[in-house]
């Protein structure tokens, strides 16, 4: 593009004088001014869609957050829901249970017993100065495993006991 000193020489390189000079000069000056009003009026346009665009993004963005917060606090509540629903149930149940167990109670005294009726002997309090201290832990280790074997069913039964008590007083196990 042609700036105003160029179009000067250019006139004058052109041989043009007086009023052709005037005419000449105006009308590039105009085509000039003409160009330049274009080229802004170009750049205008091109901000003003670039301005559109980012507020469109913003727009979709902040939608998009929008949904996925809305989304995220819909399946919170559903979760929420589902928890209520399931201890509901488990709660039912352990009434349900509660009640066969009372039920099917030999004596009805509605006592609960872990053992599923099992007798196991009974441990007696320690008396120190009294009592031997490794045969009362002996004592307690055999009724501790006999009451276990009540709940374990599998190979576990056949599994050696560790005597803890052995490791203890320093000897090596048998």
């Amino acid at each position: 593009m042609a700036t105003m000193e160029e179009i000067v020489k250019k006139a004058d390189l052109l041989g043009y004088r007086g009023e052709k000079r005037e005419e000449y000069l105006k009308q590039e000056f105009k085509l000039l001014e003409e160009r330049q009003e274009k080229k802004e009026e170009a750049e205008r346009q091109a901000k003003e869609k670039n301005e559109e665009a980012e507020r469109q993004e913003k727009k979709e963005e902040a939608e998009r957050q929008e949904r996925k917060e809305k989304e995220k606090a819909d399946r919170k509540e559903r979760l929420e829901l589902e928890k209520m629903k399931l201890d509901a149930e488990m709660k039912l149940l352990l009434a349900k249970i509660e009640a066969e167990i009372i039920k099917n109670e030999p004596d009805g005294s509605g006592a609960r017993s872990n053992d599923a009726g099992a007798k196991h002997p009974k441990l007696p309090n320690f008396q120190d100065g009294r009592d031997d201290l490794d045969i009362w832990l002996t004592r307690l280790d055999i009724i501790k495993d006999s009451y276990l074997s009540v709940f374990i069913t599998s190979k576990a039964t056949d599994t050696k006991p560790l005597d803890n008590w052995a490791i203890k007083r320093g000897e090596e196990e048998p």
